[in-house]
């Protein structure tokens, strides 16, 4: 007979570790899982921002009108989301076009002056000739 100790298992020690490490595993998986699904979300409403933005320079355009300068803003519920949409038309250098900027921010009140935009399109518009 031989006194040599049994290794058909696991000491308590070694099981401990292996759970610790396999804890440390599934957090670290969590926290990747949970950031990714932040972000996904935060793309999806950048999405839906720039959709609505360009939505206002279509309807503004389809118009045909030639824009009053100054900053005017709604708000407004697309895609089951408060939004306020802001215009802001400027005069241009060249005398034919007006500068406009649309702003998207979320929720459905008017934007403090620090806020930032979800979305922001600028673009020119030339008046129309009848």
């Amino acid at each position: 007979m031989s006194n040599s100790f049994d290794n058909r298992g696991f000491t308590l020690i070694e099981v401990m570790v292996a759970l610790a490490v396999f804890a440390v595993a599934a957090a670290m998986l969590m926290l990747a899982d949970g950031n990714s699904i932040r972000q996904t979300r935060y793309m999806q409403e950048k999405v839906l921002a720039a959709q609505l933005a360009d939505q206002h320079l279509s309807r503004i355009e389809a118009e045909k009108k030639w824009p009053d300068t100054g900053l005017s803003g709604q708000a407004e519920v697309y895609a089951n989301h408060d939004w306020y949409v802001q215009r802001v038309v400027r005069n241009s250098s060249l005398g034919d076009f007006r500068k406009i900027d649309i702003e998207v921010f979320t929720g459905n009140k008017k934007p403090e002056d620090n806020d930032q935009a979800m979305y922001s399109l600028t673009t020119h518009i030339r008046k129309y000739k009848k």
